[in-house]
């Protein structure tokens, strides 16, 4: 019996003295059996490496039976595989959950700190962790109890009830399990035993990858040294520490540690202990040798540091703007030093600290360059479309719960797409006709806000469109569309409620896991991961093949697992659920590399075999090097100071973070020295996440400023004149990536491109597999963001000859042609939403006065004989009918929720408030609400009236149609006056230099509409025109500023009156002004115009504003023709520019919904607005008006 330790530092070739003292010894005994035990993280590679310095012969196969390559799990098996303890079901890491799940649940009135902590999200993974760690730590039960009872000056009070909890649990986690199960503490503990028991003097043991074992681990490896024939240990580790403990700043702390816990133990058992051997020679080079000297020496207090020298070959460093940078650039100089021939993929290795920042640039990044890599950081299942649609599933319907089949949780379980209809043969509907049916369905149920009852209701859903909004005439019910929503919505109805029903009806654990089982395997979900598996595998991604079987594997054995611990208690939805979550959490895919010539990326927390002869540090920032520490298990940093105290010499629990943190320098020194030629360091600045702002590590900016190191900066954008561009020069299609920027900065800023990147630009064109999409997306340097007209015939399928349209998008094409093409000649249009926005509200408030007036005027009431009482009654009686008796859905989100209902009230109530309005101002003036929501230009319409028919020559046509909210009338001297009144959500005016110049005709329209049909609208022959009017639709919240005394009703609707005030135009008409009131000092109170004192002239504001004379009133709807007329002749000439209007320094581009689609960008001497003029005051205009008219000689 002898041990053997084998020192060194990490530069030194601890893999070649290791493997020549076995090959020696194999010499020596050529019948024993010889063990190489390594962490389990870098099995497969050591032993790759250990058959290879083996075959002395270079034999092109060879086999070693003799020597075993094994983690200490792999050793369990080897010695232990056959044995019956081992024969025992072995509890998975769900089972142990399970298991703790329902001690916690049986046991509440046991615990204290603990007590109700169950339900808690990760809670019983952190004590199933705990419990393990205890396990491991040789640390039992009655331990805990005896440190428990300890004086409360000896211990905290918290950890005695930590220790109480942990104690209770554990124990019966130890009764419940012992002798029916094993796991990895369980197997560790028999084969310490079986290692005792057994005769290994004729087997030979070296270990190598550790600086520390947990209690039990060490236990084993005392075991070998009292009974092998021989054990040799291979430690990181400049000196022995045979007597005495390393000081707790030592660089090799963990490492002398062990050291002086074996050499004691060995000494004091009686195992020859054999001279330190330490591995001789060094597989790195001068410049890496260099580094190891100083970073050992620059992290011990008080060690000798050499002088700074100027600079080392074999440390580099560079700093990128964001992480795509930096591992774009790593991937470049991998494919570089690749191409020269001197390196493989396998030399190269990549870690950081933390590679979930990296996880989503990865895969591109190394596609794009074309080079083969493997992540050896195991992936989780918790996001795989599996989880999801269980997840989903039970988040869709509760039976205690009022909203159900919420748009969320539906969506996720269809969009999972594992579970899809199918058709009477039993086959899976076509999956792009699926997702086309599922998408309609989707922008249906956002639209409607349906849930609920509704997606199990007998009727089938219908969708309508309605093509226009000025009218509200639903056009067309497209039964296509409706036949492949119902299609998703009949799948949902007749698969998922019966599955609801089985599981109300399950009484236990197992009856609820065969129901779930039975489920998805009905419903085709077995299959369809069965048919991912086949794509994947015909695609040759093995990576994902495997991914939908082990998952699949992991489901039945969580399913098993319940069943077996949990199978017969009473069950209960949401554990059921949280279990299987927690299962798919802590579940990982196991890893297939896909070649032996890969770049390995990593962490720098494993550990990792020194065979590579580059390594990349990337993320050397301040954020992750070195990392923080923090200990988020159940048992704090103080409460294991105080524990550790009363352990035996053989039991520990793990370092707290203190020591974690003193080990940083050590555990980022062995990724360090991991190559044996170049170490590059790189960090990057952070860019391209949001509020993360990175500097270099500490560590690396000691290590730069000893060596003088250059830091690099890899800029994202290559310079276009530059000809040293080898930092951007990898794979074909990323060399073309950096073209491209490089050309767009050459063409911004007026320079030339370079030699080199002209060479380039060459070579891709004339490389057949590159040529294509060199051309094009060099092209795109060269694009100009200018729409072409549209081609006759395309206009033709567009529009047809004849437009039939509302002046509102007539206006629209004033504010931008190109996003009148987009929106109806296009008919492109954002995904409807269930939602109260300002156009439904607007659509309230017009359908409620509507009808109310309507009423009035059909019971011919006066308006003024209302009391508030009747208007109430009314009000509440119009607008409940309109919620309720909603055939389109149009109101159903005033329906779906308290908030929703609040607000239904608000808007009753400003109605109510509009209806008193009306009745208030019908005191002051004579003018009456005659006709409302009046149609022109449809002839459907039995009550509408003609529609604006413009013949523009050329066989083309341009029809205007639309609603008038409102026509008010009144009689003065035998004289019919009309005047046009439109509804507006926000406070409105007239002017009449966007009227000139057709972004605001609508008013206008609306008047020429009631010119054009007197005959219709007048009960006389000689109707003129009033006014066209704005009203502001609101419920006005008064301010003390604004009310002297609250208790003044007079006052109050004196201001209220004001706040409703008309705003827009007036015909100055034969005194009408005057007459149209019944006081003329009292016509500010409703109209925009006043007398000076006196009553017998207008003041100058309402002439500048306001007022306007018939003849100008003629040029102004003359103007108007013109304008509607030119935009149908510039819509048939295909114009489709992209010029938005702006008007006093405003544009509707800005708030736009088609802003993504036209990226119009002002900076671009392309894109320009066209500007609006302002005219000054409605005066001004028409003044200009009038001068045109006498440039035209009248006409």
């Amino acid at each position: 019996m002898a041990l053997q330790f084998v020192l060194g530092k990490a530069s030194n070739d601890h893999f070649k003295k290791v493997i020549d003292n076995l090959d020696h010894s194999m010499q020596q005994h050529p019948h024993d059996t010889y063990f190489y035990l390594v962490p389990n993280h870098i099995k497969f590679e050591s032993e790759l490496g250990t058959l290879k310095q083996l075959n002395h012969d270079d034999q092109s196969t060879f086999a070693e039976t003799r020597v075993q390559v094994f983690s200490f799990s792999r050793l369990m098996w080897y010695f232990l595989g056959n044995s019956k303890g081992y024969q025992l079901p072995r509890l998975s890491k769900d089972a142990v959950n399970m298991i703790i799940f329902q001690i916690i649940e049986n046991y509440q009135d046991k615990l204290t700190v603990f007590k109700g902590e169950g339900a808690q999200p990760g809670f019983i993974s952190q004590v199933a962790d705990q419990i393990n760690e205890l396990q491991q730590g040789k640390i039992d039960p009655d331990t805990l109890d005896k440190i428990a009872d300890l004086d409360p000056g000896t211990i905290n009070p918290e950890l005695q009830g930590k220790l109480h909890d942990i104690s209770v649990i554990y124990r019966e986690f130890l009764k419940e399990t012992d002798g029916k199960y094993v796991d990895s503490s369980v197997t560790l503990e028999m084969l310490n035993q079986y290692l005792t028991d057994t005769d290994l003097s004729q087997m030979h043991f070296y270990i190598s990858g550790f600086s520390q074992f947990s209690a039990q681990e060490l236990e084993i490896v005392k075991a070998l040294i009292d009974k092998a024939n021989d054990i040799t240990i291979d430690l990181n580790l400049d000196h022995a520490y045979p007597n005495e403990m390393p000081d707790s700043s030592a660089f090799f702390l963990r490492s002398g540690r062990l050291y002086h816990q074996l050499y004691q133990y060995a000494r004091a058992s009686g195992t020859k202990v054999m001279t330190d051997q330490y591995a001789d020679g060094c597989r790195c080079s001068d410049g890496l040798r260099k580094l190891e000297d100083y970073w050992i020496a620059s992290s011990e207090v008080g060690s000798p540091i050499q002088p700074k020298t100027n600079g080392n070959p074999d440390v580099a460093l560079f700093r990128a703007d964001s992480n795509y940078d930096e591992l774009m650039n790593i991937a470049t100089m991998i494919r570089q030093m690749v191409a020269t021939g001197r390196f493989r993929y396998s030399d190269f290795m990549v870690v950081t600290r933390h590679l979930d920042k990296y996880q989503n640039v990865i895969d591109p990044i190394f596609q794009m360059q074309q080079i083969p890599y493997f992540v050896d950081i195991q992936k989780h299942m918790d996001n795989h479309p599996l989880v999801e649609l269980i997840d989903a599933l039970f988040s869709i319907y509760r039976a205690d719960r009022k909203r159900n089949y919420r748009y969320d949780d539906v969506m996720r379980l269809l969009k999972s797409e594992l579970l899809i209809p199918h058709d009477q043969d039993g086959n899976p509907m076509n999956i792009d006709r699926y997702r086309r049916c599922l998408s309609l369905c989707e922008n249906l149920v956002l639209k409607n806000g349906y849930e609920g009852k509704r997606w199990t209701q007998d009727e089938d859903w219908e969708y309508a469109t309605i093509s226009d909004n000025d009218t509200g005439i639903v056009s067309n019910r497209n039964k296509e569309i409706s036949a492949d929503i119902n299609v998703i919505r009949h799948f949902v109805k007749d698969t998922l409620p019966p599955f609801y029903k089985k599981m109300a009806k399950a009484k236990t654990g197992k009856d609820a896991a065969n129901i779930l089982y039975q489920f998805l395997d009905e419903n085709g979900v077995i299959n369809e991961l069965k048919h991912w598996q086949d794509e994947a595998t015909e695609r040759g991604d093995l990576q994902e093949a495997g991914q939908s079987e082990q998952v699949w594997n992991t489901l039945c054995g969580l399913l098993d697992d319940f069943v077996t611990f949990l199978g017969d208690h009473p069950f209960e939805m949401d554990n059921f659920l949280d279990l299987l979550k927690a299962g798919f959490e802590g579940a990982s895919y196991s890893q297939i590399p896909s070649t032996l010539d890969q770049v390995t990326i990593s962490e720098t927390g494993l550990v990792q075999l020194n065979n590579k002869k580059v390594t990349f540090v990337m993320g050397a920032d301040d954020n992750s090097m070195p990392a923080t520490i923090e200990n988020n298990s159940l048992l704090n940093d103080a409460d294991r100071d105080q524990m550790n105290e009363q352990f035996t010499d053989d039991q520990y629990l793990n370092d707290n973070s203190e020591t974690q943190m003193v080990n940083e320098p050590y555990l980022n020194y062995l990724a360090f020295m991991t190559p044996d030629s170049k170490l590059v360091f790189s960090y990057n600045l952070g860019g391209g996440e949001s509020d993360v702002t990175q500097a270099i590590s500490p560590y690396v900016a000691r290590i730069k400023d000893h060596f003088n190191l250059e830091e690099k900066h890899v800029s994202a954008t290559p310079s276009p004149d530059s000809n040293d561009i080898r930092q951007y020069v990898g794979s074909k299609r990323a060399t073309l990536k950096y073209l491209v920027k490089a050309s767009l900065d050459a063409k911004v800023n007026g320079k030339q491109l370079g030699q080199a990147w002209t060479q380039i630009k060459a070579y891709l064109e004339n490389d057949p597999t590159m040529r294509t999409i060199t051309q094009k997306l060099m092209g795109s340097l060269t694009y100009k963001n200018v729409p072409a007209a549209l081609k006759p015939e395309i206009v033709t399928g567009l529009y047809g000859n004849s437009i039939t349209t509302s002046i509102s998008k007539l206006e629209e094409f004033y504010y931008d042609p190109y996003e009148y093409f987009l929106k109806y000649g296009l008919r492109l249009k954002e995904r409807d939403e269930f939602n109260l926005d300002p156009s439904s509200t607007g659509t309230f408030y017009h359908e409620s006065l509507d009808k109310l007036i309507k009423e009035i005027n059909d019971k011919h009431i006066d308006i003024t004989d209302l009391s508030n009482e009747q208007i109430r009654n009314m009000v509440n009686e119009i607008t409940g009918s309109i919620i309720e008796d909603d055939p389109d859905l149009q109101y159903e989100i005033l329906k779906s929720s308290n908030r929703m209902e609040y607000i239904s009230k608000q808007l009753v109530q400003t109605v109510m408030q509009m209806a008193t309005t009306l009745r208030d101002q019908s005191h002051y003036t004579k003018m009456r609400p005659k006709n409302t929501e009046i149609i022109f230009g449809e002839p459907s319409e039995t009550n509408g009236i003609d529609g604006l028919n413009f013949d523009l020559g050329d066989h083309h046509s341009v029809n205007v149609r639309g609603r008038i909210d409102r026509i008010d009338q009144m009689f003065l001297d035998g004289t019919e006056y009309l005047g046009v009144v439109d509804y507006k959500s926000s406070d409105r005016d007239i002017d009449l230099s966007e009227a000139y110049d057709g972004t605001r005709m609508q008013m206008m329209t609306y008047l020429d509409a009631v010119v054009q049909n007197q005959d219709k609208l007048s009960s006389t022959d000689k109707a003129k025109l009033a006014s066209a009017l704005y009203m502001h639709i609101f419920d006005p919240v008064l301010k003390p500023s604004e009310v002297e005394n609250f208790d003044d009703i007079k006052q109050i609707e004196a201001v209220l009156m004001k706040k409703h005030k008309y705003s827009g135009l007036l015909v100055n008409n034969d005194g009408m002004l005057k007459d149209m009131v019944n006081n003329v000092a009292d016509s500010s109170m409703i109209y925009p115009y006043k007398f000076k004192k006196g009553g017998k002239e207008l003041d100058a504001i309402s002439i500048k504003k306001s007022i306007i004379e018939p003849h100008d009133l003629e040029l102004l709807l003359r103007r108007t023709e013109e304008r509607i007329k030119n935009a149908g002749k510039q819509i048939f000439a295909g114009n489709i520019k992209l010029e938005p209007s702006q008007y006093k320094d405003k544009s509707k581009i800005d708030y736009s919904p088609y802003k993504s689609v036209m990226q119009f960008d002002s900076l671009l001497t392309e894109n320009n607005y066209r500007i609006v003029k302002d005219m000054g005051n409605n005066k001004d205009v028409i003044n200009f008006l009038r001068e045109e008219e006498r440039n035209n000689g009248g006409q």
